[in-house]
């Protein structure tokens, strides 16, 4: 029975229109979002309060690093200035507890406790200070001067040195370099210190000029020569002092202390140049004659021909200053002394040539046949000559200078004998 029916219900081939799609409840429940729950409101008061809290405290933590340690700091410095540098130093402690990483805050603990009086305690936070900031030349000059008050020079030359490789144009700390070096008795430093102040202060003629006496004082002659050199271009007229003290010191060198005994290779010899004509020579000579003439002639390897020779003689017979003038064609050919007072400005002369202290002062030592020991100084245009030297060679019985060009004068090494008087 059941199963007849069944059969005879069967789906209909056309569905009618109105049955067709959805209904209009079913399309407004498909449109529309599934409603949400609602957010109780203790969830927006709680989030609010956390909100304020996370401000007010940033608010708080911004006003303890940043605007607490900069009113300690203003308060501090107004403290200084008015000489309670305990309170002052008082400050700087808090502020270093807040912000440890201020560089300053040791520096100026450190100046508080010097303007107390606490040159140790002082020293403690300087040399503390300069383990971040170690370019501070202030920090390593204020510890310069305090380990000079405790009368400890090496350190306190060590932290002048220290801050003026960082502050090379500072007079007064250079003055310090130079104080504390003396007090260490570093006559090196010293010198180098006061070199560099003379330097600095060039346009100060009277510091140049006591920078030139220290150094004359700490016997670096070198260097105090070089500086009254300078006081003298800046001296005015009618100052003499520049000029007194670079002979004094020119004198402790061995060095010629007036112009008429200074050699200039291949120049002069005092006042006679090479080349100058007889009259010239006269004039040099304070208008006056040769003392003896003589005459010959000149010739060998180097000349195509024998030429004629004068040959003027001056201060004969007076050993510090007789001089042989030699010319060919009317000009100055050679002069030659034998003379110790000529000597060229870095000292250089017939009683010192053969030194080996002089050593480097000569480019090539030569023996010509007869023995004659030929030395030319470095540059050329000045020749020794010596005979006799003794075993060490650093002696001889008969020496004597030659100015000239180049680096041969008449007396060619090969070509010795040259000159011949002929009467």
């Amino acid at each position: 029975m059941n199963d007849r029916k069944d059969e005879e219900i069967k789906c209909p081939d056309v569905v009618p229109e109105d049955q067709k799609g959805m209904t209009e409840e079913e399309r407004e429940w498909s449109v529309k979002a599934p409603p949400k729950p609602r957010v109780p409101r203790y969830v927006f008061t709680a989030a609010a309060v956390v909100l304020a809290a996370a401000f007010a405290g940033g608010g708080l933590w911004y006003y303890r690093t940043n605007v607490m340690p900069e009113k300690y700091n203003l308060r501090a410095e107004a403290l200084m200035k008015d000489g309670n540098y305990a309170q002052a130093e008082e400050l700087y402690e808090k502020i270093i507890k807040i912000r440890p990483e201020r560089r300053d805050v040791l520096f100026n603990i450190a100046a508080c406790r010097e303007g107390m009086g606490d040159a140790e305690g002082a020293i403690t936070f300087y040399e503390e200070h300069l383990k971040t900031a170690k370019n501070d030349a202030r920090a390593m000059t204020r510890l310069g001067w305090l380990y000079m008050k405790k009368g400890d020079y090496v350190k306190a030359l060590h932290w002048f040195q220290e801050a003026v490789r960082r502050d090379k144009k500072n007079e007064e700390l250079w003055r310090m370099t130079a104080d504390a070096a003396r007090g260490a008795e570093d006559a090196e430093a010293a010198g180098d210190a006061l070199m560099q102040l003379s330097k600095l202060c060039k346009k100060d003629n009277e510091k140049v000029l006591a920078c030139a006496r220290e150094l004359l004082a700490l016997k670096d002659y070198r260097h105090a020569l070089e500086v009254f050199d300078a006081a003298a271009e800046g001296a005015g007229a009618g100052d003499a002092r520049a000029l007194h003290g670079a002979a004094a010191v020119k004198a402790m060198l061995g060095l010629p202390t007036e112009e008429k005994f200074v050699i200039r290779p291949g120049e002069s010899l005092g006042l006679i140049k090479l080349g100058a004509g007889k009259e010239e020579v006269k004039e040099a000579m304070g208008g006056a004659p040769p003392e003896e003439k003589s005459f010959g002639v000149v010739g060998g390897k180097s000349m195509m021909a024998e030429q004629p020779v004068e040959i003027w003689l001056y201060n004969k017979g007076d050993p510090r200053r007789e001089i042989r003038l030699i010319f060919i064609a009317n000009r100055v050919k050679d002069i030659e002394t034998a003379s110790p007072a000529y000597k060229t400005e870095e000292g250089l002369g017939v009683s010192n040539f053969l030194l080996p202290k002089n050593k480097d002062k000569i480019k090539w030592r030569r023996s010509a046949e007869n023995g004659t020991l030929l030395c030319l100084a470095k540059g050329g245009g000045l020749t020794f000559y010596a005979s006799g030297l003794n075993e060490e060679g650093t002696e001889a019985e008969r020496k004597l200078l030659r100015v000239h060009k180049g680096e041969t004068g008449i007396d060619n090494l090969n070509d010795l004998p040259l000159l011949r008087l002929v009467n």
